[in-house]
């Protein structure tokens, strides 16, 4: 976890790690590997960031979370999953088209909550082993905080997870 005031480098330091910036000094191994010498396509294809401003497609919620995998029954199946993990679940299910429900230009149809649970789930259904988290919860309630920090450390999800917060409470399990 990273905990520190705004301007601190904390994004910076993910950005790094996760092979978005180049830095210019120093040595960064990965598992004893000089990180230069490491296929980036596939690291990053490892790697899950949600950023407090998450993107969000022009498309319908399966779309967005699975980005546009076929609709197979198992992955429908894996969708409903990482929906309930995210408490999205029965905000979809209320929608009037379902997952088939279309979220507008950046989103626009949703809430700053609601894209970040998508983002969230998103990096679920991808089962990355990496999952970088940028004051990605800062637009949840306390419960629902709770809920996704929950889901996060069940066994199921067998990853690394960074976070960046401001709050203390938020990286404190």
């Amino acid at each position: 976890a990273l905990v520190g005031e705004s301007g601190s480098g904390k994004s910076t330091l993910v950005n790094i790690l996760s092979g978005l910036l180049k830095y210019d000094t120093g040595q960064y191994l990965v598992n004893g590997i000089d990180f230069t010498t490491i296929n980036r396509f596939d690291f990053k294809n490892k790697i899950g960031y949600i950023s407090q401003e998450p993107t969000i497609f022009n498309a319908d919620i399966f779309d967005n979370i699975t980005f546009w995998a076929d609709r197979t029954e198992e992955n429908i199946n894996k969708f409903f999953h990482v929906a309930k993990l995210c408490s999205i679940y029965d905000f979809i299910n209320n929608l009037p088209n379902g997952y088939n429900e279309l979220l507008g230009y950046n989103g626009m149809n949703i809430s700053g909550g609601q894209k970040q649970r998508i983002s969230i789930a998103r990096e679920l259904f991808r089962d990355v082993q990496i999952l970088i988290m940028d004051e990605a919860t800062s637009n949840l309630d306390s419960i629902t905080e709770s809920a996704i920090q929950k889901t996060l450390n069940n066994p199921e999800f067998n990853m690394t997870t960074i976070i960046i917060a401001h709050r203390l409470s938020t990286i404190r399990l």
